[in-house]
């Protein structure tokens, strides 16, 4: 019997990302913001025409069209632009403002995915490694991780700075084994991410499991599909042979 390693995703599969970043932006836009803009604008508009933004941004990061130290300001002025408001003087440097604190607080929340500390308990404790293959900045993702209760249950967090590549990138997957000293039979990747995650383990040849909670129909391709965490501890994970596809 070959115990699979078993690589997590981080940010909206184990750590509760949408909660934790929406409680920091309400922070830091009713105190550095808010008092601050031209023309009123409530909390909630901001957040979901930030979070439009956010993700336009990520997108050009993984594709590296914009650096980490362009992304951080960047989606902030862009959400204050697409809030209708008209440039002013100072919304760069609240721009900066925002980047800053967001990054500065919204990591230390410790909200996580239902389930997430037992599973990782019950899954260390039948003898799998674990690790984290995350495409989060190197500094804020460890900071997730030793406040959150998560860490104790990983042998090492893996993300895209350190690799020198993201995901989905082959590459990515490729150094990740080799650092983790494991390999491609054994090696089992859950996230959340269609794109990222599953299909991104999947031209590297490792199994996958991805973590969807919605209504929409499993694609063929996908070794498996868990709505909860839970499910996890119902899954054959003990034998992993096989190319993964």
């Amino acid at each position: 019997m070959v115990r699979a390693d078993l690589f997590f995703d981080l940010d909206r599969t184990l750590w509760d990302f949408d909660r934790n970043s929406r409680e920091a932006l309400q922070e830091i836009f009713v105190e550095l913001a808010q008092p601050n803009l031209p023309e009123h604008r409530e909390v909630d508009t901001f957040i979901s025409v930030y979070e439009v933004e956010n993700e336009k941004c990520w997108k050009a990061y993984r594709e590296g069209r914009l650096t980490q130290q362009e992304l951080r300001p960047l989606r902030f002025r862009r959400a204050m632009e697409e809030l209708g408001l008209v440039p002013f003087d100072g919304m760069d440097s609240m721009a900066e403002a925002l980047g800053e604190a967001y990054v500065q607080r919204a990591p230390y929340r410790t909200a996580l995915i239902d389930g997430a500390i037992e599973v990782c308990r019950t899954l260390k404790a039948r003898g799998h490694r674990m690790f984290i293959l995350t495409n989060g900045f190197e500094e804020v993702q460890h900071i997730k991780m030793a406040n959150s209760g998560l860490a104790p249950f990983f042998d090492s967090v893996f993300t895209s700075d350190a690799l020198g590549y993201k995901k989905p990138r082959k590459e990515a997957f490729d150094r990740t084994l080799k650092l983790a000293d494991s390999e491609v039979r054994k090696a089992i990747m859950i996230g959340d991410d269609l794109e990222c995650d599953v299909h991104g383990a999947r031209l590297a040849g490792w199994k996958q499991v991805h973590y969807d909670a919605s209504d929409a129909p499993t694609q063929p391709q996908i070794w498996r599909r868990v709505r909860g965490l839970n499910e996890l501890l119902d899954l054959d994970l003990n034998t992993a042979n096989g190319s993964g596809n």
